[in-house]
């Protein structure tokens, strides 16, 4: 550091008046582009993912409000086998099912390898409508966003 100051008061009053100028507006582009515009970005992202998930909250609470609402009917009694009616609505929802396995007089086990999520949830939202009450759901996740799903089946009302 001492080099520094010889150096600088060695240097006539013109040059001392550049070279601090200079430092200034150094300083002031490392300031500027250092810190203020990536911590101003940082926070107008911060709010742009606030407001996305907001509105999802919302969204997910008005759908939650709706099916509170929604009277519930009787489910309709599923006629036939509960594997062949299982495996017969996932094929009409666009699902490839790997195995489908009876348990007892009124159950099923279907296993769907790959599925997105959506589609799934909204499948077995409409098993009911079909006599069908979901006894348990297992949906494990893939790298690519899809779900495998392990699904146990029951007649309603059994």
């Amino acid at each position: 550091m001492e080099r520094v100051t010889v150096w600088y008061i060695g240097l006539t009053t013109r040059e001392r008046i550049l070279v601090s100028v200079a430092g200034a507006l150094a300083a002031l582009i490392v300031l500027i582009y250092g810190i203020v515009l990536p911590v101003g970005n940082a926070l107008d992202e911060a709010a742009m993912r606030h407001r996305e998930v907001t509105e999802r909250a919302g969204r997910i609470t008005a759908g939650i409000d709706v099916l509170k609402r929604t009277p519930r009917g009787r489910a309709a009694m599923a006629s036939g086998p509960v594997e062949q009616i299982a495996a017969g609505s996932a094929q009409e929802a666009g699902f490839v099912v790997q195995s489908n396995q009876k348990r007892g007089a009124d159950m099923a086990v279907l296993v769907i390898p790959t599925a997105r999520p959506s589609a799934v949830m909204a499948w077995l939202d409409g098993l009911a409508g079909q006599g069908l009450a979901v006894e348990q759901v297992t949906m494990t996740p893939a790298p690519d966003g899809s779900v495998a799903v392990n699904v146990t089946l029951r007649k309603a009302g059994a």
